[in-house]
């Protein structure tokens, strides 16, 4: 499969823009620095495969990890946000020797390419035993829309999927969780009924600061009380072996 079929590098900066002002954006970086804390808390070594723009990558350094983020386009780390150490190369083939890293993250990368599998276990080799992997992926088939066909993505997620892919690559399942989920009725009502050449990543600036703190209170939330539905899933996962 080639780069281009994977992802648009002409939407790079488009989407950083997106990052900076859309509470999308914004609360998924919260969400998944809330389980990396769970699991493996700062200072701990991180790679993210296929960070793009390193929304994520510049977050999770900001907070104390110390991060590598790994792309395919150089168009992305070029304009990469700031505070982590950037490297071109493939999710295929990662330039790094097995065992090097504490967390190995993949936000919402691994609906990308048609074989997930081989993806997240070259995720899983650069991984030291003990390790883990965190993934973030869209949720829910009966989601699936324009905007996935955008994107160039594959296939949506259940829960169950992604329990079954983390145990096909040999992982241990630690958490899988829904996020976002008061965003399912809006995408499911509003399914095919985007406008061509819509920019999905607009939104009125008023919506925008409701959504955030209305968001945040969920993101809190589900520390508490996992969502029972959501539009995205975060899931992680266990190398097996002792942490060295």
């Amino acid at each position: 499969m080639t780069a281009q079929a994977t992802f648009n590098p002409d939407l790079f900066g488009r989407l950083k823009v997106a990052e900076q002002k859309h509470f999308w954006f914004g609360i998924r970086r919260k969400w998944i620095l809330d389980r990396l804390r769970r699991f493996s808390p700062p200072p701990a070594d991180l790679l993210e495969i296929g960070c793009g723009t390193g929304n994520v990558s510049s977050h999770l350094a900001r907070h104390g990890y110390q991060v590598i983020g790994c792309e395919y386009h150089a168009e992305a780390l070029v304009m990469a946000w700031p505070g982590f150490q950037r490297v071109q190369g493939s999710a295929f083939m990662l330039p790094f020797a097995d065992n090097t890293f504490g967390i190995v993250g993949l936000f919402d990368v691994l609906e990308h390419f048609d074989d997930d599998v081989k993806i997240l276990s070259e995720a899983s080799r650069v991984a030291r035993p003990g390790g883990v992997i965190a993934i973030t992926v869209p949720a829910r088939e009966e989601l699936w829309s324009g905007f996935d066909v955008l994107s160039h993505h594959k296939r949506r997620y259940t829960h169950g999927s992604i329990r079954q892919l983390i145990a096909d690559c040999g992982l241990e399942v630690l958490t899988i969780e829904y996020m976002f989920m008061s965003l399912y009725l809006p995408m499911k009502l509003a399914r095919g009924k985007e406008a061509a050449g819509s920019n999905a990543f607009s939104i009125n600036s008023i919506v925008n600061v409701i959504s955030r703190g209305f968001f945040e209170m969920e993101r809190l939330i589900s520390g508490k009380v996992p969502l029972p539905t959501g539009t995205s899933l975060i899931g992680i996962g266990k190398k097996p072996g002792s942490v060295v």
